[in-house]
């Protein structure tokens, strides 16, 4: 009878549920929460006013390239960016070299490809994080690399202190490189573990490449990213991304050795910093904090409901849920918002990893994107 199939039915139901329910609480969740607080999202007026700037951009070596994280600018205006699977390229309008890799060239994985993330050119070369194992040395002529830091050898100098998802450098003119570890729980495929458990598992160091002395500068910090320097290196900007916030870092005078915040209550959460050519930071924001509801913020007091999601949804799902916005920011030398560039619903530019300018043209970079965007900036800026 109806009955009696509806009766059936509510039985199975009810005990597929039970069953369900009996996985995940017996499941241990691939994340450690913690608790915190932050504070409202800030609303879009004044200079975040929302815009549509970034889609003037035009999308450059589309379906070419995958993941250009950061882009370094060579000195005849070329293109220097580290891809997904682990490839190291220089960018001549439509032409793409080679020149470095971070991992075994048959390789299978991230972790045996390595990622390269942040990069830069210090004297003439080209110097690279790869997220699983340390700083590289790239000829600009791709013709030699080297390992110069390597990660698992200094841990035993680090008193066992493991990384997991190296991020982001800067080198001083008379080399120190100073470089983000965004996580020792969580490697950088698992990035979004990282931001959802929030915890104080991130390291900002120093290598002297004269001494090789490494130290650990800060330790205790929520997802440090992308650093910069002050233009006269006497402090060191850290993006903090977990916190929507940049610390400053003092180098030099009576405050060397102590850190400030420089910017808080960001619109978004940032990603890496590079210097203006009018002064001040361009900051790349990897997703936005929408006022007046934040469902990351709204669940930063609750690392229960947190685990929970973790344990329910697969990782990839858990990505597709990343908000479509790009979102640039313009910080001032003193941490004020001047500006922004944005693209509501990521029609063009989906999210920010980073931004690098030459010549009153941007280039901005993502992790995941399959394109470099290009921008001619107006007069205003």
């Amino acid at each position: 009878s109806v009955t009696s199939f509806c009766k059936r039915s509510v039985q199975l139901i009810s005990l597929v549920l039970v069953v369900l329910l009996a996985v995940i609480v017996s499941y241990h969740p691939p994340i450690k929460p913690v608790t915190y607080r932050m504070p409202p999202a800030p609303k879009l007026t004044g200079p975040m006013t929302e815009n549509t700037r970034l889609r003037s951009a035009q999308q450059i070596l589309k379906s070419r390239i995958v993941g250009p994280e950061s882009i370094a600018i060579g000195p005849e205006g070329e293109l220097y960016t580290g891809l997904a699977n682990g490839k190291i390229v220089c960018i001549r309008g439509k032409e793409i070299t080679e020149v470095g890799y971070t991992g075994s060239k048959d390789c299978a994985s991230e972790e045996s490809c390595g990622r390269p993330l942040g990069l830069r050119i210090h004297n003439d070369s080209l110097y690279v994080i790869n997220a699983y194992r340390g700083i590289l040395k790239v000829s600009l002529a791709g013709d030699n690399q080297q390992l110069i830091v390597n990660m698992k050898d200094e841990a035993t100098r680090l008193k066992n202190r493991q990384t997991r998802f190296l991020n982001d450098l800067d080198i001083t003119k008379d080399g120190v490189i100073y470089f983000t570890d965004s996580s020792s729980r969580h490697p950088r495929k698992y990035n979004l573990y990282a931001f959802l458990e929030g915890g104080p598992h991130g390291t900002l160091f120093s290598y002297d490449l004269n001494t090789l002395e490494i130290q650990v500068l800060m330790s205790g910090l929520h997802m440090p990213n992308g650093v910069q320097l002050a233009a006269d290196e006497s402090y060191l900007l850290v993006s903090e991304t977990v916190r929507a916030r940049i610390i400053r870092y003092w180098l030099k005078g009576e405050k060397a050795g102590s850190w400030d915040f420089f910017a808080t209550n960001l619109p978004g959460y940032p990603d890496n910093i590079r210097r203006r050519e009018n002064g001040g930071y361009w900051v790349g924001m990897a997703a936005i904090r929408r006022h007046p509801f934040s469902l990351v913020d709204y669940l930063a007091p609750y690392p229960q409901v947190r685990a929970t999601i973790t344990k329910i949804l697969p990782y990839y799902l858990l990505r597709s849920l990343a908000s479509q916005y790009g979102m640039v920011v313009v910080l001032d030398e003193f941490g004020n918002i001047l500006d922004s560039l944005q693209d509501p619903g990521g029609a063009v530019v989906p999210s920010v990893s980073e931004v690098a300018e030459i010549g009153g043209v941007l280039y901005i970079g993502s992790y995941h994107s399959n394109y470099i965007a290009r921008l001619t900036l107006r007069n205003e800026f």
